[in-house]
């Protein structure tokens, strides 16, 4: 037996087959809720790819466009384009099914909204006929979900234009009315087309690769997914505990850091050289504690190493982590792409930290006082330059590279450690 579904719907003049511009936010952040900027996204959807950057807070915006395909259906089934198409004012869609299946019809405008309850109708095995009536109603494309047994579904556009073709139909009909009089804005409810997101993908030369799956379908015309975190810090070790402080760690490449420049030690004044007296010894900036706190100590070469010489040495860092070689800057500034800004925080002149290095401008102490607190940073490195100098790596506040050089063993300097 053929039985025939005839419903009678709105249309609008769009002469496209894009069903609906959708919109895909979020924010990417690490596990301290910092936001993070200037990475790679990449969305995967069943038939599309979307691609986006996040912003300087760590937000991002994808625009999906759901477009209208028909789904593969296994053997026994099948849905038949509709025909006449174009047409005035009813199309036909032939459903094949192997036995007896309940079938929804949905019915969509180009914005993906739902202009009718859904209708449910059981079919029995063999070739059933849907008949979809736009009596009455402007030309232009619609959109029809078929979906059979809740298993399958199939998306088919419809295209009315007066003067077109005109299907006569036999037999009996199940008429639902809908038209402008019973529904004066063309839709009956809010219910969208859904979007299926597979994946969504976090790419960046600091932190490598992330995967984020399991992502909610959505039914609406945004869709707002929230914090996504990060975990930046160096696999199975988010902090360290040394000389009564916590350090956080942070994983740049394949390398592991301290977030933070060291604080250890017993302040001495600026004036005084620090000396081999077995006790370790510190200058904080202007001679005020309270910068030490927010800036680290500053040290001169011979006491961050301990008065070792060796390269890689573990200086005045905790254990398993070393005063870093200049080779180590070396490969810290490659997986930045030499971008100074990278390396500062936020708020540290031009940084926008993408890195999670988060340095600070602590200035330096010279034999002449000190100097530059905001403007710069400067990092002894383990590697010697001969008797009276050693290499370092610094950062100014303004400037977008990173810098490498020589200096005398007698200025003070902010050490960081890297992991052994």
């Amino acid at each position: 037996m053929k039985n025939y579904f005839c419903y009678s719907v709105s249309i609008i003049l769009v002469f496209t087959i894009i069903l609906k511009t959708q919109t895909v936010t979020g924010k990417l952040v690490d596990e301290n809720g910092a936001g993070l900027t200037e990475v790679q996204l990449q969305l995967y959807t069943p038939t599309n790819l979307y691609e986006a950057m996040s912003d300087s807070d760590g937000t991002f915006s994808f625009n999906i466009i759901t477009d209208v395909e028909n789904d593969q259906l296994p053997t026994g089934y099948s849905v038949s384009d509709n025909f006449p198409n174009p047409f005035n004012p009813r199309t036909r869609i032939g459903i094949t099914v192997p036995g007896r299946e309940n079938v929804k019809v949905e019915v969509f405008n180009l914005l993906g909204q739902s202009i009718s309850d859904v209708i449910e109708h059981t079919f029995d095995a063999g070739t059933n006929n849907i008949d979809i009536e736009l009596n009455g109603l402007p030309n232009g494309f619609y959109i029809s979900r078929i979906t059979i047994g809740d298993k399958y579904s199939v998306v088919k556009k419809l295209m009315l234009i007066y003067g077109s073709q005109h299907l006569i139909t036999n037999g009996s009909t199940i008429t639902s009315q809908l038209n402008k009089s019973n529904n004066p804005r063309g839709m009956a409810s809010h219910t969208y087309l859904d979007t299926t997101l597979d994946s969504l993908v976090a790419t960046s030369l600091i932190f490598g690769r992330k995967t984020f799956t399991s992502l909610p379908n959505f039914v609406s015309g945004m869709l707002e997914l929230g914090n996504l975190t990060i975990e930046r810090y160096c696999p199975g070790t988010p902090t360290v505990f040394y000389g009564g402080k916590t350090y956080h760690t942070v994983q740049i490449g394949s390398q592991c850091w301290l977030k933070e420049n060291l604080d250890v030690g017993v302040m001495v004044l600026g004036t005084q050289e620090q000396i081999d007296n077995g006790v370790l010894e510190k200058y904080c900036y202007n001679d005020d504690p309270a910068n030490c706190t927010t800036y680290g100590g500053l040290y001169q070469w011979n006491e961050a190493m301990q008065s070792v010489t060796t390269p890689g040495a573990i200086g005045i860092c905790p254990t398993d982590w070393h005063i870093p070689t200049l080779a180590e800057f070396a490969s810290l500034r490659v997986t930045v792409n030499n971008d100074g800004n990278a390396l500062k925080e936020i708020g540290e002149g031009t940084g926008t930290n993408t890195s999670g290095f988060s340095a600070l401008m602590a200035g330096l102490r010279s034999s002449s006082g000190f100097f530059n607190l905001g403007g710069n940073v400067n990092f002894w490195s383990s590697t010697e330059d001969g008797v009276t100098a050693a290499g370092n790596m610094w950062l100014h506040y303004i400037a977008s590279v990173v810098y490498a050089n020589y200096y005398g063993k007698e200025y003070g300097f902010s050490v960081r450690c890297i992991k052994d």
